[in-house]
């Protein structure tokens, strides 16, 4: 995984003596250099982290994944309320990051990381639904709603 991140433009730094529950940082500049990586955690653990950054910068970057794969996509998912924006980059984020995890982390980093948490294997199998139907759902209401508009400014000219 730390050569997958490297072929990002994404090195990785590992931090010595921290605690147990501290996984790492991503660099905070607007361009990120480096992510820095807890040593002290499992190396699925550690490959998980390294996932979940490069999926939060491949989204930053807007490239596409398998739930956010088409431009009207963006597009809603830029007219969305914050909260809803957020939900979604999330559920995004963890998506990538998954797979990210399968195609690029050896198999036993991939194998702990499954045993570890079971659920997260099937948690995000419809994430692509999920995405799409919030969207969908957004862009409907957005067209009734300049639907309705247009409506009245015909029906009720202003004199």
């Amino acid at each position: 995984m730390a050569e997958f991140a490297k072929n990002a433009g994404l090195p990785i730094v590992y931090l010595a003596d921290r605690p147990p529950n501290f996984p790492g940082y991503l660099d905070s500049n607007d361009e990120p250099r480096f992510i820095a990586v807890n040593r002290d955690l499992p190396a699925y653990a550690q490959a998980f982290f390294i996932a979940g950054e490069v999926a939060f910068c491949a989204q930053q970057r807007r490239c596409n994944s398998i739930a956010l794969d088409r431009p009207w996509k963006w597009a809603m998912l830029d007219a969305a309320p914050e909260e809803l924006r957020d939900k979604l980059l999330a559920i995004d984020a963890e998506y990538r990051a998954q797979c990210f995890m399968l195609l690029f982390s050896t198999g036993d980093e991939f194998r702990a990381f499954i045993k570890a948490d079971p659920k997260r294997l099937w948690s995000d199998a419809f994430t692509s639904n999920i995405v799409g139907y919030q969207l969908s759902k957004l862009w409907a209401k957005i067209w009734l709603r300049n639907f309705c508009r247009k409506l009245v400014f015909v029906a009720f000219p202003s004199s």
